[in-house]
């Protein structure tokens, strides 16, 4: 491997894809490194473009940056352009039912390791259940939701396992999300690509049931005291805001890690809840309506045509076809507020249970800006760089695997913090 490219950005011409070129250059180059990388896609002409384009607003030369033109609808093309690099970082969704099982095909016939932005739980459990031996026999790493979905909220819980000083038993995590100024800009906020996901995501809801009983033949055994999960809109001492159920992967991606962990290191798993925070009784009253119209469309052929057809009409203009206007997406932020229980006292197996209430807490808290294109985009790129970097670093020889999973012992949370994407302990006190 040792003349193919460090890193290949797939995909690089959409609209995610093209806000990874710049950390693409700057990472590339930074903290001593000098690894090489390229842009892939269906067009040379499209990709010399977006190269132009990113080179003029960074004022940086990307003239020499190698394109590979890929037809992702072709088996051996997929596996040429797999060929050609360590690492590909995959930009191309939506990835279930098939994209993306096609391109993490390619790359571990070509020895090659993936990362990818997705956030469909459907995509991610079939390629794990289908995929992962293959992987391990390769010694590839297969790592998806290396985004805000769900490096933020998988590599947090991991963040505060290890800061917490005791045995920690559940996190409970709010998702909260708003931009600067007292005025909004219009336009819609995020990309059509992340509403064709949840539409098809969603649409496909049921397919889990089977995949998982295949997926997790073995429950994992249960710990009290156990965390209740709250359906109902409600208020919570943690945050502002009234608090509802989070709809995206978090929950499904930290499970995986948590069962990994548990599992493979013999670690006592910890309960997790997500949750989103809407800030006042309105916005909810309209997420409940919106909400439940999304809902009963997606169960439908005809519904999930309307919902992609009128993105902003289904989403109150939140999303759009439109791209999300610069201006817009700069002056956006999230934030992740994990609220922690569990005992001063450290477990010495992973079945063991307390006899008694968890008497110590911990607040901890995972902030960033432009979480669609901006953190997200540091979160996909310097998830490919520590797995060209930091082989011994990552677990076993290979696999598909969650990010907590695979970045729990890697410098991943200490870059991230260097860039932008912020990991902190706000308090730790005893109940």
């Amino acid at each position: 491997m040792t003349d193919r490219l460090d890193l290949l950005l797939l995909g690089a011409t959409g609209f995610t894809g093209i806000h990874c070129i710049p950390y693409l250059h700057k990472f590339s180059k930074s903290s001593g490194r000098n690894m090489t990388w390229g842009v892939a896609g269906r067009s040379e002409e499209k990709l010399k473009q977006a190269l132009e384009k990113i080179g003029k607003e960074i004022e940086a030369d990307l003239e020499k940056i190698p394109t590979i033109v890929v037809d992702i609808n072709d088996e051996e093309s997929l596996l040429k352009m797999a060929q050609r690099a360590k690492v590909v970082i995959n930009c191309c969704g939506p990835f279930f039912p098939t994209l993306g099982e096609a391109v993490v095909k390619a790359c571990i016939a070509a020895g090659t390791h993936h990362v990818d932005v997705s956030g469909e739980p459907q995509y991610m459990e079939k390629v794990q259940l289908e995929q992962n031996v293959a992987a391990k026999e390769k010694g590839v790493y297969v790592v998806s939701a290396c985004g805000l979905d769900s490096i933020p909220a998988d590599l947090g819980i991991v963040f505060l396992q290890q800061e917490f000083e005791g045995t920690l038993n559940s996190v409970v995590t709010y998702m909260e999300a708003w931009e600067e100024g007292s005025r909004s800009t219009p336009g819609s906020a995020v990309n059509y690509g992340t509403w064709h996901s949840a539409v098809t995501s969603l649409g496909h809801w049921n397919d889990l049931v089977e995949l998982r009983k295949k997926l997790f033949p073995k429950k994992l055994p249960k710990f009290e005291p156990q965390l209740k999960h709250k359906v109902m809109p409600h208020k919570s001492n943690v945050v502002d805001g009234w608090v509802v159920p989070f709809p995206g992967s978090d929950r499904s991606v930290i499970k995986r890690s948590q069962l990994y962990f548990y599992e493979v290191d013999q670690r006592r798993p910890v309960q997790v809840g997500t949750y989103f925070v809407v800030k006042s009784l309105m916005g909810l009253i309209l997420l409940a309506i919106f909400g439940t119209i999304f809902s009963l469309f997606t169960k439908f052929s005809f519904g999930r045509k309307l919902l992609l057809n009128y993105p902003e009409i289904f989403s109150g203009g939140y999303f759009s076809k439109k791209s999300p206007p610069e201006e817009k997406i700069q002056k956006s932020w999230f934030q992740i507020t994990l609220y922690g229980e569990g005992w001063k006292e450290k477990l010495t197996d992973k079945d063991d249970q307390y006899p008694k209430p968890c008497d110590k807490c911990i607040v901890g808290r995972v902030k960033g800006n432009n979480p669609g294109y901006g953190a997200t985009c540091v979160c996909l790129v310097l998830s490919a760089i520590v797995i060209a970097t930091e082989n011994d670093k990552l677990p076993g020889k290979g696999g598909v695997l969650a990010p907590g999973a695979a970045f729990a012992k890697t410098s991943l949370v200490k870059q991230l913090n260097e860039n932008g994407v912020t990991f902190d302990v706000i308090s730790q006190k005893d109940l």
